[in-house]
């Protein structure tokens, strides 16, 4: 099916470059997604029939680099940016996976632990997770590729659709659960029948995942724009239990209303491009309201003083809130520095150049400004405290060369 979809040039060079070395490759998954709907991808992922060594081989051993264990796929550096290229899977044998799920009885029996059996296009299609990701695109001949038959329909119509039985493949990989309701709030689709009533059961199975992959889908929730609404995703469909108890927990506060209206500025600041996607900032966002309550003094927008216990008490709601993932230190260290200096805009005996030099200051501005947006719509903020500088690249000297090294004459 033509679709006329315009892709990166830097892609479409890449695909071309498999192709002409006679390998099949397309491109998949959000971005094929975010073309139809009209939105800019973030970024691209591409899968082809070529193997990692056979890929390392066509881009060479300084632009690719092979990566991972239970799924290997090949990193391509395009400039600065970084393109994950894989290879056609196939559904994973079975014998492997006994071995695997005999060490760990607590698992659900289906659960996948390797995922390197290579296939074809459409054996790739067939095993993906759902019919809005298994769309193919080739840029090239501007071929759009539906191998279940229902994907382009499911697109036009909003729907998130389980490929296969659903119970099976929620329970080979959990965090599908999780994929799934990202798509219902990302993108404002809906869950197919079936598909919605599985994932309301077994959302307990992601507590099954390892916590590394675990995290790692927390901070590409928090990178979202659309967070707030993929975080209410959660809540509607049972979900946020497994995956924000606190959250959860706190759900009809008046804390979690306002975080909600944090992230809804936050969100409108990334799209317009006036701030990036900080994960920190984000996490500073949503722990926002409930350090208020907590050490605040009883309003939106009503600092707390700033002192050693204060910041002690920061640090430990941090925790209890994106509990039970274990976040990168630096992540949840930098969300707290972000907090930390909230009172410091309003102390009269700030001096401006110290706070301006503070580690932090960038991302608690933009919280500051969210604040204001939401809250106070005070105007003079805006110009007292002013947006930091960028870095100018340092310039590097050449490094200087030793002089050759005399011999020392030998004593005879």
């Amino acid at each position: 099916m033509r679709k006329n979809l315009v892709v990166a040039e830097a892609i479409y060079d890449i695909v071309k470059n498999l192709q002409d070395n006679g390998f099949v490759a397309y491109v998949v998954g959000g971005a094929i997604r975010d073309l139809m709907l009209e939105r800019k991808p973030k970024d691209y992922d591409l899968s082809t029939s070529a193997t990692p060594e056979e890929i390392r081989a066509v881009f060479g051993r300084r632009r690719a680099r092979i990566i991972g264990k239970r799924f290997r796929l090949v990193h391509v550096r395009c400039g600065q940016e970084i393109i994950e290229i894989s290879t056609f899977r196939r559904n994973p044998d079975s014998t492997g996976q006994s071995a695997k799920k005999r060490q760990n009885k607590l698992v659900p029996e289906n659960m996948i632990f390797s995922d390197n059996d290579f296939g074809t296009a459409e054996e790739d299609a067939w095993r993906r997770d759902f019919s809005v990701n298994a769309l193919f695109y080739d840029p090239v001949n501007d071929d759009l590729i539906d191998y279940t038959g229902c994907g382009i329909d499911d697109m036009n119509a909003g729907v998130v659709r389980i490929i296969g039985e659903a119970e099976l493949r929620f329970e080979e990989d959990p965090v599908r659960i999780l994929r799934a309701l990202k798509l219902v709030g990302q993108y404002g689709f809906s869950l197919e029948e079936k598909t919605g009533e599985t994932v309301r059961k077994l959302g307990h199975l992601i507590l099954h995942s390892s916590e590394s992959r675990l995290a790692l889908e927390m901070e590409k929730i928090l990178k979202n724009p659309y967070c707030d609404a993929i975080l209410t995703a959660f809540h509607d469909y049972g979900f946020l239990t497994y995956c924000l108890p606190y959250l959860e927990t706190n759900w009809n506060s008046p804390a979690r209303t306002y975080l909600m209206q944090l992230l809804a500025e936050r969100k409108n600041r990334i799209l317009q491009e006036r701030y990036r996607d900080s994960i920190s900032l984000a996490m500073a966002v949503i722990a926002l309201p409930f350090v208020e309550a907590e050490i605040g003094f009883g309003q939106h927008g009503k600092l707390w003083e700033r002192d050693y216990n204060a910041g002690f008490t920061i640090g430990h709601i941090i925790q209890e809130v994106f509990q039970p993932h274990n976040m990168i230190k630096r992540l949840t260290m930098s969300a707290k520095d972000i907090l930390n200096l909230q009172p410091d805009f309003f102390d009269s005996d700030k001096e401006l150049a110290e706070l301006l030099h503070a580690h932090g200051y960038a991302h608690a501005r933009e919280l500051l400004m969210l604040q204001n947006a939401v809250v106070w719509q005070d105007k003079s903020l805006i110009g007292k405290w002013p947006k930091p500088m960028t870095n100018k690249k340092r310039h590097r000297h050449p490094q200087r060369k030793r002089p050759p090294r005399r011999s020392t004459p030998s004593k005879k």
